[in-house]
């Protein structure tokens, strides 16, 4: 009989070896059009946190730009964006991945200024 602690530790290894969906993403004020620009090595986590942002009607949530578009004209007014996924290599390590998110992120940058001029 496996114990308690294998147990965790299986589940612990079987979540660490997960693949993670890891981009660029932004929220965005379909009201105003002013947005948030982040990168995440988590996706999944960010798009759990905008569902409870969401469902629970707390705009603290979120970035602090958008939280308050959403306090001035509501939660529903925001939406979660995913501008661009990293392809992510077995051979990568999060190093790798961190660097990878942080060029895609620059380039985002300045891809949304240069359409804002």
């Amino acid at each position: 009989m496996t114990s308690e602690k294998e147990t965790r530790k299986e589940k612990i290894n079987a979540y660490k070896q997960m693949k993670h969906r890891a981009g660029v993403y932004r929220f965005v004020s379909q009201e105003t059009g002013v947005y948030a620009l982040a990168a995440s090595m988590d996706l999944k986590g960010i798009q759990n946190k905008y569902a409870f942002a969401k469902k629970m009607n707390m705009p603290g949530a979120l970035p602090w730009t958008i939280a308050a578009e959403a306090q001035k004209h509501g939660m529903d007014t925001i939406a979660l964006e995913e501008l661009e996924l990293v392809d992510i290599k077995d051979e990568m390590t999060n190093q790798d991945i961190k660097e990878e998110l942080d060029v895609l992120l620059e380039l985002w940058q300045e891809k949304l200024a240069s359409e804002n001029e």
